[in-house]
């Protein structure tokens, strides 16, 4: 897979030199991710202005992990937009330099956590960005071959962490889960699973998997393993959704 080839090939540090967006502004232009997420102080902000955001795609539906949903990071740190598609390919390829054009779109916040998409018309927090309307709003401008997450100790995780892609090393499945699989399996269904796996330090690192996930129904290595995932947030709690089958044994 892509994670493991990069892991091999090139030093795991984040790479910024695929976005350059600017830190702040009043009427609108291009703005860091940071920014335009800083715009959202109560539980949905609606922009008006001409607000347009660049960075990389890291994460899509290519392997059943984020579905109806993409995740795009700058320097200043990451965010998730929900988008309406039918393929199971995403129409935005991993590693995707993007512009994205915010006016009409509302940031959401869930739990500590801001994601950006069309105004809710229902129960959802966001509605997905229409798939007719995605190249209105999402314009694919290039492609960034020399990026890789950036290493982090489960104890470093902070809320700038949220929505990026990190690469956690030397981390082992807790005893109580060992022989089990990425997902259960209830009522003959598989669903949604979170695992728990520590790292050297003693701390411990939880893992979402859905059951669209391709890898849902796979043991889980018994050996030391390094994941590259999202970093997410709810609950009060953060845990990892694994990107791009980011499992390096």
């Amino acid at each position: 897979m892509i994670l493991r080839l990069l892991a091999i090939s090139i030093s795991l540090l984040f790479i910024t030199s695929c976005s350059n967006t600017q830190n702040s502004s009043s009427d609108g232009g291009e703005v860091s991710i940071a920014y335009l997420k800083s715009l959202c102080k109560g539980d949905h902000y609606r922009i008006s202005n001409d607000y347009r955001i660049r960075g990389v795609v890291v994460a899509n539906n290519w392997l059943g992990e984020f579905p109806q949903s993409i995740v795009v990071v700058d320097e200043s740190g990451g965010i998730e937009i929900a988008i309406e598609h039918s393929a199971f390919d995403d129409p935005i390829q991993i590693f995707s330099e993007v512009e994205v054009l915010c006016s009409g779109l509302t940031l959401a916040r869930t739990g500590g956590k801001i994601s950006l998409g069309a105004s809710p018309t229902g129960d959802f927090p966001l509605d997905n960005i229409a798939e007719e309307m995605i190249n209105r709003y999402i314009r694919t401008t290039g492609y960034c071959s020399d990026f890789a997450p950036s290493t982090k100790r489960i104890s470093e995780i902070t809320p700038s962490d949220i929505s990026t892609l990190c690469l956690f090393r030397n981390i082992r499945l807790c005893q109580e889960e060992r022989g089990l699989k990425w997902c259960d399996v209830v009522d003959e269904e598989v669903v949604t699973t979170y695992r728990s796996f520590v790292d050297e330090e003693g701390d411990t690192l939880v893992i979402r998997t859905l059951p669209s996930c391709i890898y849902a129904e796979n043991d889980i290595s018994t050996n030391e393993i390094s994941v590259a995932g999202v970093v997410d947030y709810a609950h009060n709690r953060y845990f990892v959704r694994i990107a791009n089958n980011g499992i390096i044994e």
